[in-house]
């Protein structure tokens, strides 16, 4: 199996792991995290994505695709299609909220798998890089997408066009991640954030999400309209009710029981 499944309460735990190849993204991979992305949808409240070994995901692996080239040149669209699409879609779509926990590089497309979940926190010694221009490509995975909507677009410019290696530090300056913490705290820290989301109302988390990504793009007025009709929406379900009751009456709400 190229991708592991764990439960840890109510947080689904899943690891990429092909340490022996940096966690590169083939098609057993990308079919795994859908597949795990489906389960915890069923089971969990929150996700925590990392990889195994020395690396979160190393991109591509190149050495397989290479491969599979025909003479005449590879059909990438259709790659992306089978492999790398349907991977990054069910993180962006995950219904539950995702907290990557970047144990070392993202590099490629591992980039645009980091930022295809909600929130990232990083090692110390974890690293970023786009890689594409190098090999004469465009960053794909979502990464012209989920780049220059988190750090900005000449940011996105500088880091795409000249493949330069991002350091944990630099990528919390540059609000790429939510914080860089010792490596041996790393899984706890990502737990902890994911636990603590596992508290909260799911529906209310995703719809959210939803909105502010769709929020960047979108006039105000039809901003304010979405805002309204979900809002509404979310104040007629029971967990509200909780959640108010709850602070009036000063405690912690209980949304698992509503």
């Amino acid at each position: 199996m190229s991708v592991e499944y764990q439960l840890e309460g109510d947080v689904a735990v899943v690891t990429l792991d092909r340490p022996d190849r940096f966690n590169a993204i083939e098609m057993s991979l990308s079919q795994g995290v859908v597949d795990a992305v489906e389960r915890a949808a069923g089971e969990a409240r929150a996700l925590v994505l990392t990889g195994s070994g020395k690396a979160f995901c190393s991109g591509a692996d190149l050495a397989e695709l290479i491969a599979d080239y025909p003479a005449r040149g590879p059909n990438l669209g259709d790659v992306l299609d089978r492999i790398f699409h349907p991977m990054i879609a069910a993180l962006v779509d995950a219904p539950i909220p995702t907290v990557a926990a970047i144990n070392g590089v993202a590099a490629g497309a591992g980039l645009g798998v980091a930022l295809a979940c909600d929130i990232r926190i990083a090692a110390e010694s974890a690293s970023f890089v786009s890689a594409f221009t190098g090999i004469g490509l465009v960053p794909d995975s979502g990464t012209t997408w989920g780049l220059p909507a988190t750090v900005g677009v000449g940011r996105a410019l500088e880091l795409t066009l000249t493949n330069r290696r991002l350091t944990a530090a630099e990528a919390v300056s540059w609000g790429l991640i939510a914080a860089a913490v010792a490596d041996d705290q790393l899984q706890e820290r990502a737990l902890a954030v994911a636990s603590g989301l596992a508290d909260l109302v799911p529906d209310a988390l995703v719809t959210t999400r939803r909105l502010i990504r769709e929020a960047v793009v979108t006039p105000f007025s039809q901003a304010l309209a979405a805002e309204r009709e979900h809002q509404d929406r979310l104040g007629r379900a029971p967990a509200h009710m909780e959640g108010v009751n709850a602070f009036l009456e000063k405690r912690k709400p209980d949304y698992r029981s509503v």
